[in-house]
């Protein structure tokens, strides 16, 4: 009988544990690593399964902002980016499974002259605001030239911008390797829901019926933390935004740039695969059914965009549900001075190339540890507390 097995026969009541993740998507799975890294004690709970939730889509673009008017949020977007081509590595190598990461860019038709005044001024501001010393990243206009056939020439009458810093990874193959990186490590239980904590006590709840002793307790269950968080913060913190991708197969464009333009990704992968979409649907009955209404639209744009894919083989589509707090940001640190629950959630669009460093901002703040990664004032729990009783009184600007 395998480890994993015979737990689910132990009486969820005999685990006690230093830190207590509800959730096993990625930043939960991230916030697994970096607790084993700094010697916690981890059990690590998930209503269905590790990987199940909007951790599962197909899209897979890890994009920037753009480099003009630096803030905060860019800025730990970009060290995010930065550090993750060394990071994907090590745990490649650990794990010895491949996610499918590769920097290779993004490229951004041209075409009007207000896009093309706002990449005028990213081309000058990357020079100084990408530029971290050891790496810089370029910001550039190019010519359709070696392109033609992956752009439609006709939606790009000015050329084309790019991006070096923009990369892409396969969601499902990543989420393995964190998942194998972890699963020996740490318990893991599987159709495992939390209704409650009790923090003076470290005594967490589940529905049915057994509980499981922490120290502290870290809410990343995507969307549906905000309903945990509910009845704890008195407050509506966020909500799911549903999603759809959809996959194919092609070959020969593993290296290509992705594509953006008006809301369309075109994601070339290293598998052979690429992936397009996607599409925001907030009111929504069924989180993983697939609307063709929502599908066919991105499609057909995606092919009007990237014209090799009129030969690619339709492999499959997928729905999500992706967290998205009323405030627009990720919501990152403790729920209160009791210290005992924290969150990890909201990245939306831009979880997968951010959750690394939102996990470890929040394992060093547990823990007390040195060198802290700054958040951006907007992630703080704090911050989205006032927001909420702004929206409460009806004094936030619209």
């Amino acid at each position: 009988m395998s480890a994993k097995a015979a737990l689910n026969l132990v009486p969820a009541t005999s685990l006690s544990s230093d830190l207590l993740i509800v959730g096993g998507g990625v930043l939960g799975l991230w916030a697994a690593k970096y607790a084993l890294d700094a010697g916690l004690k981890v059990t690590l709970i998930d209503k269905k399964r590790c990987g199940s939730g909007g951790s599962r889509g197909l899209l897979g673009a890890l994009a920037p902002h753009l480099p003009n008017a630096m803030n905060d949020k860019k800025r730990f977007q970009l060290h995010a980016l930065d550090e993750l081509p060394g990071l994907v590595a090590q745990l490649e190598e650990q794990s010895g499974l491949i996610a499918h990461y590769g920097q290779t860019g993004r490229l951004m038709p041209i075409r009007v002259p207000g896009f093309q005044k706002r990449v005028d001024r990213c081309i000058e501001e990357s020079r100084v605001s990408w530029d971290l010393g050891v790496r810089s990243y370029t910001f550039e206009q190019v010519e359709i030239g070696s392109y033609e056939g992956w752009v439609n020439p006709e939606l790009a009458p000015m050329g084309l911008a790019f991006d070096s810093l923009s990369a892409r990874i396969v969601p499902r193959s990543f989420m393995q390797v964190l998942y194998a990186f972890v699963m020996d490590r740490i318990e893991i239980i599987e159709g495992c829901e939390l209704i409650s904590f009790d923090q003076k006590k470290g005594r967490a709840r589940m529905r049915d019926g057994r509980a499981i002793l922490a120290d502290k307790v870290v809410l990343a269950a995507g969307y549906e933390t905000y309903d945990l968080l509910k009845p704890l913060a008195r407050a509506d913190l966020g909500h799911g935004v549903k999603g759809h991708s959809s996959l194919f197969k092609l070959d020969g464009v593993a290296d290509m740039p992705s594509l953006y333009d008006n809301g369309v990704y075109v994601v070339p992968h290293g598998d052979g695969t690429v992936a397009v979409g996607n599409s925001s649907q907030n009111e929504w009955s069924d989180e993983h059914a697939v609307s063709e209404g929502h599908c066919l639209p991105y499609i057909i744009r995606a092919i009007e965009l990237c014209p090799a894919l009129q030969k690619a083989k339709f492999l499959s589509h997928w729905a999500g549900v992706r967290p998205r707090s009323h405030a627009k940001d990720p919501i990152v640190g403790a729920l209160d001075d009791r210290g005992g629950v924290h969150v990890l959630t909201g990245g939306f669009k831009i979880s997968f190339g951010i959750a690394h460093r939102l996990a470890r901002a929040l394992i060093e703040r547990i823990t007390g540890a040195p060198n802290r990664v700054s958040l951006p004032p907007s992630y703080e729990v704090a911050y989205h507390l006032a927001e909420a009783e702004k929206d409460n009184r009806g004094d936030k600007k619209i």
